[in-house]
């Protein structure tokens, strides 16, 4: 899991996004070039509908003091790289390549500016398959490990939500496969634990039990086996599934976890909740 950090990287955060997004900035670089060639050759309907936005990306998205302004208002770490997908570049490019080769006299005209255009594009980026193509596991594109560990907890659990600590890989995809399974930690807990220790406080801190589960399952740190109980208890948590030669099995058999089932990889544990939790759906029906 690659996470980048204004504090630490500060002006050049904004190159490493584009670096790690969008593939060493070439089509960025492209989609700049196009807008200065808008302002040479464009007409005044196309300057208008094109240079106005091109101009509120240099100052804002594109700037790199944005991301470091942002720093002291908002957390966006994780969240900066989203911009890229709303920006209008992925528009104006396509505009000027068909607009060149609509211009072109001649049919081979045509087709060598077409083909100039495609292969531009495309050593501008990276290969969809550059690391092969790889047939999926199944109708759902997850590991059909995953899939055998959600039909393990539901075929133990009573309740219709049991809810789950699992490591990052496969809680980011338990999510997007079952809904039905509760996730104790979530993304953005994930990523501050991808960055940062904890210390003794952020551990004992009564107002986020999440930390101590995250502190000792998933960075190996020193967690009591009762604090480790506590925390599960405090956040309904009823199944730990961590990797079998996970180094903190141990310590899961000393908070009184048991094993009800291993996978391929993988083995699940259950916590027995001294009260048992029981998730309801909000009902929305009467709110129309």
């Amino acid at each position: 899991m690659t996470v980048l950090n204004v504090v630490e990287q500060g002006f050049y955060y904004l190159r490493a996004c584009l670096d790690l997004y969008t593939d060493h900035c070439a089509f960025i670089v492209l989609f700049f070039f196009g807008a200065l060639l808008l302002c040479v050759t464009g007409t005044e309907t196309e300057k208008r509908i094109f240079l106005p936005g091109t101009v509120l990306l240099l100052l804002t998205v594109y700037n790199p003091l944005s991301p470091v302004l942002l720093m002291r208002f908002f957390d966006v770490n994780s969240e900066y790289y989203r911009f890229f997908w709303i920006t209008p570049v992925v528009v104006l490019l396509p505009y000027l390549s068909v607009r060149t080769i609509s211009g072109a006299k001649s049919l081979q005209g045509r087709v060598l500016l077409g083909i100039l255009f495609i292969s531009l594009f495309f050593f501008s980026g990276r290969f969809l398959y550059a690391d092969g193509y790889e047939k999926a596991e199944n109708l759902y594109k997850m590991p059909t490990e995953l899939i055998r560990i959600s039909e393990l907890i539901h075929a133990d659990s009573d309740a219709e939500y049991p809810k789950a600590f699992l490591e990052f890989e496969y809680n980011m995809q338990m999510r997007q496969y079952d809904p039905k399974i509760l996730l104790t930690i979530d993304r953005e807990e994930y990523l501050f634990a991808a960055s940062y220790d904890y210390s003794q406080e952020m551990i004992e801190d009564p107002d986020h039990p999440q930390n101590a589960l995250l502190a000792g399952l998933v960075k190996n740190q020193e967690v009591d086996a009762d604090a480790l109980a506590q925390a599960l208890e405090q956040t309904h948590t009823e199944y730990v599934v961590l990797s079998q030669d996970s180094p903190r099995l141990k310590l899961l058999k000393e908070a009184g976890l048991r094993e009800i089932a291993k996978t391929q990889t993988r083995v699940i544990y259950k916590y027995d909740l001294q009260e048992p939790y029981r998730f309801e759906l909000v009902d929305y029906s009467g709110v129309y």
